[in-house]
């Protein structure tokens, strides 16, 4: 059998030998989706007698990426460097540079990441004296983002209009553009939306594209939004030779504009024929069992059921406390108890949201535990990484005015803000650079005159380099501008920090030699590009060989495996969260995220929820998740840890807690709660909004009956129950409620 072949399992093998037509490759969990993807490259390459330019790969990150062109490097015997295997924007801002002046922009254009953007949207707002403590200019910059994702242009937007922040959004989003083009800038959502503005419109260079990929894959198709999904769809329409991989029980990214309906659509639109890879090659069955479980409630999803040859493996552990800081003790007890097995990198901790950390932070702390939490600031973000690539852009594009906002005094040049405004006025009112500004600081009399030495110093500086930047090194070109503005020296003396600040500068240079020597025609232009395009998540294997224990939301987790996991805080609020309360949608991809941290586990999974956590400086009831629900009780084993009674618990609850606290006895529970908690009736009156709560309302709970509202807030209720006493409620407990009218 052919060798790219012969590994593969039956669907696998299917997938890569349906070369021609659309195809619809539903990849779940597990189940060896890059295998399928770099064999069927390799395979199309041999059987078709393309170059290797001839197919296009797209993906999501860098790394997964590069992780493509090793493997099929291995397949085919030579290298595949070049290969078009890139990320969704790293295509993009290649079909720009290859096409500028379609577009009306320079060569040498600067890509703004997302702190460039909200940063100079911060000035604009402030220029347009929007009150910023009112409107958010992040948020602001969330929205323009998320315009420009579905291709609105400030015109459209103008139409569409609903609100006081659509008004401020609108005023800010025009200038936001107008700075953009005058600061020859592109930001994320430009280097989709604008490689589809000139394929639209210029119809020889989509010919172009068309012949040259007439062979084309997609890797996360259910994570694209509409933008990338035009861009597929624009390319792709000639030939229809498409092949998407996806898998809708994971599309969990809908916050951030990612269409699950994309899979659906193509499916129709393309005819496609759909190939379900289904056996899964990480996870026990009984793994497997809970996680197609909890996905089946979903309707309208693409039907689909991981299996497996693996062993049934361990029950799925249900830990039940009283508090979250409960929680995190047992979690770690597990730990330790489970590290004579397995290394402290085999752990992981997953929960919903970044502030669930800090508990598991100080129980690992306290038991002299290692751990490193994923999601916090990356390389790229950091201070001294920042100010530096800022120098880059500015000698690589002059007009840029966020990097010149950024590196005028740094190092410290005790160049007023009066004195910025003075020479970026100049450069407006002449229509020069930034650079030729600078040097023309002389010529501004409201400037000191000891201080224009200093700002034409600057300007000279990055002249010379913006002169050579075509003739020397990346990396001697960063090495150079370093030493010319004394970088070392300003870092050093910065703060205690400047030693683990220098050495992160180090390691830039490193990065640059790096890409340097995997692409010798470089120049520092192409670095600076290629940098701005870094996800993430690309950072996140980089310590795999370290042993500790990680610690992650479950949206950073996918994508990743460990041999044991430990998913927290599952509880009604949180899992799903509570601003998933009244959309089916949102509740549907909460059910999916669900379903992701469950299949992240290899052999053993701890499921965890305590009954009351602290929120707002308030001890909170909780109810366990509903999804708890949806996993077979013979595939779980309780793990009940119960600590003192908790503050909040003041009335008749003494046969109650003695059975929840002190015995845990999940049928006695049930059976107290048949006996003693009234049901709905029928006559009570649904209660669809916090809004529609009063102090003094009387309720109906399912867990805790009778009560009367004492305070509300828009966070939560307090609640003072005939036989609870007082609760305090936060999260979805609204479908658990009911308002009773008066007798």
């Amino acid at each position: 059998m052919d060798p790219i072949l012969a590994p593969l399992n039956d669907k696998q093998r299917e997938a890569v030998q349906h070369t021609d037509g659309a195809l619809l490759l539903l990849a779940g969990a597990g189940s060896g989706k890059t295998r399928v993807i770099t064999h069927r490259f390799a395979y199309i390459l041999k059987e078709k007698h393309l170059r290797l330019s001839n197919i296009l790969a797209v993906t999501f990150t860098n790394k997964a990426a590069s992780e493509m062109k090793n493997r099929i490097s291995q397949l085919v015997k030579y290298d595949v460097s070049g290969a078009w295997i890139r990320t969704f924007h790293s295509m993009g801002m290649m079909i720009l540079k290859k096409n500028p002046e379609a577009m009306g922009y320079p060569k040498e254009f600067v890509i703004y990441d997302d702190t460039d953007s909200k940063n100079l949207i911060r000035t604009i707002m402030k220029e347009l004296q929007i009150n910023t403590e009112s409107f958010n200019p992040a948020g602001v910059a969330e929205k323009i983002s998320s315009l420009k994702d579905n291709l609105i242009s400030p015109d459209d937007f103008e139409k569409m209009r609903s609100s006081s922040f659509d008004d401020i959004a609108f005023k800010v989003f025009g200038e936001y553009e107008r700075n953009l083009r005058k600061n020859k800038a592109l930001d994320f959502p430009d280097l989709i939306g604008l490689p589809i503005r000139i394929l639209s419109k210029n119809q020889d260079i989509l010919n172009f594209y068309q012949d040259l990929w007439p062979y084309m894959m997609v890797d996360e198709f259910q994570d694209t939004n509409s933008a990338q999904y035009k861009l597929i769809n624009l390319i792709g329409s000639k030939n229809k030779n498409i092949c998407v991989v996806g898998d809708d029980d994971q599309s969990i990214y809908g916050w951030r504009g990612a269409n699950v309906d994309n899979i659906y659509d193509f499916e129709s639109r393309y005819q496609a024929k759909v190939i379900a890879l289904e056996q899964n090659y990480r996870s026990t069955s009984v793994i497997l069992s809970a996680a197609n479980s909890v996905v089946s409630k979903i309707s309208g999803r693409m039907e689909k059921k991981l299996w497996t040859e693996k062993k049934e493996g361990e029950k799925i552990r249900l830990i039940e406390v009283t508090t979250d800081r409960d929680e995190a003790r047992m979690i770690v007890d597990q730990i330790k108890r489970f590290s004579q097995k397995y290394e402290y990198q085999d752990f992981a901790v997953f929960y919903r949201t970044n502030a669930q950390s800090r508990i598991f932070e100080e129980s690992l702390l306290s038991e002299n535990i290692p751990y490193k939490i994923f999601g916090g600031q990356k390389f790229y973000e950091r201070k001294e990484i920042k100010d530096i690539l800022a120098y880059i852009k500015q000698i690589v594009n002059p007009f840029d005015s966020a990097s010149f906002d950024r590196i005028i005094n740094v190092p410290k040049r005790k160049i007023g803000e009066a004195s910025q405004i003075k020479i970026k006025q100049l450069a407006n009112e002449r229509n020069i650079s930034f650079i030729e500004a600078l040097l023309a600081a002389d010529e501004i009399p409201q400037i000191q005159k000891n201080t224009v030495p200093v700002i034409k110093e600057l300007g000279q500086i990055l002249l010379e380099l913006n002169q050579s930047m075509d003739k020397i090194t990346p990396t001697n070109f960063v090495k150079i501008l370093l030493d010319a503005i004394h970088y070392r020296n300003y870092i050093l003396d910065f703060d205690q920090d400047g030693l683990d600040r220098w050495s992160n500068v180090e390691e830039l240079i490193n990065s640059i030699k790096e890409y340097e020597e995997g692409n010798p025609e470089a120049f520092v232009a192409d670095f600076i590009n290629e940098v701005t395009l870094q996800t993430s998540v690309d950072g996140l294997a980089e310590d795999q060989n370290r042993n500790y224990v990680s610690l992650m939301t479950i949206h950073n987790a996918k994508g990743l495996e460990f041999p044991v996991v430990f998913i927290c805080g599952v509880v009604d609020g949180l899992l799903p969260h509570a601003s998933s309360s009244f959309s089916q949608r949102e509740m549907n991809e909460e059910r999916r995220l669900f379903y992701v941290a469950i299949t992240r586990a290899k052999e053993n999974l701890f499921l965890s929820y305590p009954e009351n956590r602290f929120n707002y400086g308030e001890l909170m009831s909780c109810l366990p998740s509903p999804f708890l629900k949806d996993i077979p009780e013979d595939l779980l084993e309780h793990i009940f840890k119960k600590s003192s009674k908790p503050a909040g618990f003041v009335k008749n609850t003494a046969s109650y807690r003695k059975k929840t606290l002190d015995k845990g006895d999940k049928k006695e529970i049930e059976e107290y709660e048949e006996e003693n908690i009234p049901e709905f009736t029928g006559k009570e009156q649904a209660v669809q909004s916090l809004s529609e709560i009063n102090q003094g309302d009387k309720i109906i709970h399912k867990r805790f009956g009778r009560g009367k509202v004492t305070f509300v807030s828009d966070k939560f209720i307090k609640v003072d129950f005939e036989e609870f006493g007082v609760q305090n409620m936060s999260g979805n407990f609204l479908a658990n409620i009911r308002a009773v009218k008066d007798d």
